[in-house]
């Protein structure tokens, strides 16, 4: 039980914390998408990638979408 309000404790204050910007403009996936991945399961890039699908399309944004899941996994 402690580890889930943690968890929501981490979820609230990063979703809460900073404005929600798009990070993949051909499948529209926010910051915030991202750490809602992250924060139902996903661990790597590569699960956030298969569940977002940002950077799959045409690769722009890949170096933002792995910026943004290692602030959101090091929090």
């Amino acid at each position: 039980m402690f580890n889930k309000l943690i968890k929501k404790y981490k979820e609230f204050k990063i979703c809460n914390s900073k404005k929600c910007k798009e990070i993949c403009s051909c499948y529209n996936v926010s910051n915030h998408d991202i750490v809602e991945a992250i924060n139902n399961g996903c661990s790597n890039i590569s699960d956030i990638r298969t569940t977002t699908k940002a950077g799959t399309a045409c690769g722009k944004c890949n170096s933002s979408v792995e910026y943004e899941v290692y602030k959101a996994l090091k929090n």
